[in-house]
Order: structure tokens, then C-alpha cells, then sequence
């Protein structure tokens, strides 16, 4: 603006008013506009393309409910800013939600994929079982094919038959192998899959969607309002005098009166509190629904398993819980500095070997290792 215009100040403000003049809920490419949008973020987070409709849906959830809500309420609420926070709130809580159950399903879907080409099964899965890992095969080709998919997926596809192999032989007494021979970019792959395999966090949905939800008009205010300080509300105010000399004649003369603050400056730092708030509180509540109803089901549709597990065995399940349920909720996190659980756990396993107990019997028949070249 400096170079191209002779008074960028005058011109920003002869313009200013061609903001907000667009009704956007009627335009059809509200929602493509939106998803263009947000798929710049997501590629600000250095999301990875092949998953970018996980991103994408939990934004377009999150934004049409706060859009629709905040329509709904803005002519009852137009003097206050209770329609912004009740969208905001609002919608963090159904980005919440659906988040979710996105990583739930995703999870579920993806665990027999990784349970196949990671050795943690043997045999067939179940007729749904063996449809998701079809399903997840055929998407990894496909993406791979379109070019954004990852290319170390397909390796390790191929892979995944060469371990096998090499495991029956393990596994065979009668054969020679004893260890896993794996290349250094063999080793690069089987890595890379073991942390995939990892359950999804949920923050790395829901951390472009809250930045999405944050409306990018008011910081867009914010910052050119300190570029170019608004305009001093002023009025002209007439002041008349009291009587002068015991006659009926008045005096009256007319100020100006300047406020000290500039009213549009304090409408967007105020919004940009409500909208902070809100959206916090809506991830708030948004979590605790979702806590809630996962104990709710899991009362109602899961049995108990642990009146059979040794101590060992109930403290790893235990300790497999809790990291799973840091993934899945804000309330939960995992203390690796706990030293005393971690003792409490070996001197628990020892003892389990004492009595006889032995987790993995082959393992220390064959003595056989994975060996990486």
C-alpha cells in the first residue's frame, strides 16, 4: 500500500466499509471456501496429505455448527456478544465429539491392518476383520498411486511377507534360523510402522480445528487497527449558560466532544476475549461428554477380563490403558517419571518368574532374537 498509493491511511478508510457486505449464508461456496482454508492450516500443522480428510472433516463439523448457530441467535443477540460465545461453544463441543469418534473409528479400523503386517496375529481375522485390513491394503495402494500417499507403506507391504516368512522359520524347531535379518532401510521402515501403529491423538485433529474456529476477521481488525488507529468518536454538544445580569437573556455556545478510546478497538479485543473463553470451555465440556459417555459404554457393553490376569499381566493392561486414554482425553496423561511403578513392575515380574510364570516360553527356548543389519 505504501509504495502503490499516495495515502494509504485515507484509502483504508474510504474502503473499510466494503467489509462484511456479503451474506455468506447464502452463497454456495461458502463450504469450499472454507475447506480451501482450512486445508492451508492443516498444511501450516505439516499435516500429512494422505490423511488430510480426517483434518478437513472434524473443521467442516466444528465450523457449520458454530456458523448455524451463530445465524440463528445474531438478530435476538445483536447488543451483546452472547451469540458468539454460545456458536463458539457450541461448535468446540461438536468438534469435540466428533473427533472422537472419528479416532475411535479410524483406530478400530486401522487395528487390524497393523495387527497383519506386524506379526501380532496369527491366522485370519474375522470376515469384518479381513474386510478393514482389505480396506486399509487398497487404500495405501491407491493413495500411493494418486502421489500423496506414503511411499514406505507399500515397502512395507512387500515387506511384511518377507517377516513372515522369516518368523515361521523362527518359530519352526526343526529349522536353522534363529534372528530376523532386516537391512538398514528395512529397519527404517519396521520402524517407522511400529509408531504408526500408535493410537491417534486426538489433539492432532482438533488443534487446526480450534485454530480454524478462531475468526481470523477480528485478528485481521486487530492488527491493521494498529497500523491504522481508528477515528476518535466525537460530538458537537451545545451548553447554554445561566442567567446573565438578572435578565432573560442566555448565552449558549457549542464543543466538541472527543471520546478517550476508540469504540471499535474495544469491540475487538472484547470479542477476541469471548471467543478465547468460549472455545476453552467448549473443549471443556466437550471432553467431559465424551469421558462420560465412554464410561457409560464401556460399563454397559464390556466385561471384566482382569479377575484372570497375573499381577504382571493386570499392570501392563493397566499401563496399555493409560496410554491409551491419554491419546483419547485431555484429563488423562502419563506419568514416565513414576519410578516406583515401574520398580513395583519389574520386582512383579520377577516374581511371576519365580513362581514358574513365563510370558513368552518359546522365546527363551529358542533364544532367538531379532537382529538388524
Amino acid at each position: 500500500m505504501q509504495i502503490v498509493l499516495d495515502s494509504p491511511k485515507d484509502v483504508w478508510f474510504d474502503t473499510v466499509g466494503n467489509c462484511g457486505t456479503i451474506d455468506l449464508s447464502v452463497q454456495w461456496w461458502r463450504i469450499p471456501l472454507y475447506l480451501a482454508c482450512s486445508a492451508s492450516a492443516l498444511a501450516q500443522y505439516r499435516f500429512p496429505h494422505v490423511d488430510y480428510w480426517r483434518g478437513l472433516s472434524v473443521q467442516l463439523v466444528g465450523y457449520e455448527v458454530q456458523f448455524q448457530i451463530f445465524q440463528a441467535l445474531m438478530q435476538r443477540q445483536s447488543r451483546d456478544f452472547l451469540d458468539t460465545a454460545s456458536s463458539n461453544t457450541a461448535g468446540a463441543i461438536a468438534a469435540v465429539v466428533f473427533a472422537s469418534i472419528l479416532q475411535r473409528t479410524v483406530d478400530n479400523v486401522a487395528y487390524y491392518y497393523h495387527a497383519r503386517v506386524l506379526q501380532r496375529h496369527k491366522g485370519k481375522f474375522s470376515p469384518f476383520g479381513e474386510f478393514c485390513y482389505k480396506m486399509s491394503e487398497i487404500y495405501i495402494r491407491i493413495t500411493n498411486c494418486l502421489g500423496f500417499g506414503k511411499k514406505n507403506d507399500v515397502v512395507y507391504l512387500r515387506m511384511a511377507a518377507k517377516l513372515k516368512e522369516q518368523r515361521e522359520e523362527m518359530e519352526n524347531p526343526a529349522h536353522s534360523r534363529t534372528e530376523i535379518m532386516l537391512t538398514l532401510e528395512e529397519e527404517i521402515v519396521f520402524i517407522e510402522a511400529i509408531v504408526q501403529a500408535e493410537d491417534l491423538n486426538i489433539w492432532a485433529l482438533l488443534m487446526p480445528t480450534v485454530y480454524q474456529l478462531v475468526p481470523g476477521s477480528l485478528i485481521a481488525r486487530l492488527w491493521f487497527n494498529v497500523i491504522f488507529p481508528p477515528l476518535l468518536d466525537s460530538e458537537e454538544t451545545t451548553i447554554v449558560s445561566d442567567v446573565i445580569d438578572g435578565t432573560n437573556n442566555f448565552s449558549s455556545f457549542t464543543i466538541p466532544l472527543v471520546t478517550p478510546f476508540q469504540t471499535d478497538e474495544v469491540n475487538i479485543s472484547a470479542a477476541l476475549l469471548v471467543v478465547a473463553a468460549s472455545l476453552a470451555l467448549g473443549l471443556l465440556i466437550g471432553f467431559v461428554i465424551v469421558e462420560q459417555a465412554t464410561l457409560f459404554l464401556k460399563k454397559v457393553f464390556c466385561r471384566k477380563t482382569d479377575d484372570n490376569l497375573t499381577a504382571s499381566e493386570y499392570r501392563l493392561e493397566k499401563q496399555k490403558s493409560e496410554r491409551k486414554d491419554a491419546r483419547h482425553f485431555f484429563s488423562h496423561t502419563i506419568n514416565e517419571n513414576n519410578f516406583e511403578s515401574v520398580e513395583a513392575l519389574s520386582e512383579s515380574s520377577q516374581d511371576d518368574e519365580e513362581n514358574g510364570f513365563n510370558e513368552n516360553p518359546m522365546a527363551e527356548q529358542a533364544q532367538k532374537e531379532v537382529h538388524f543389519e
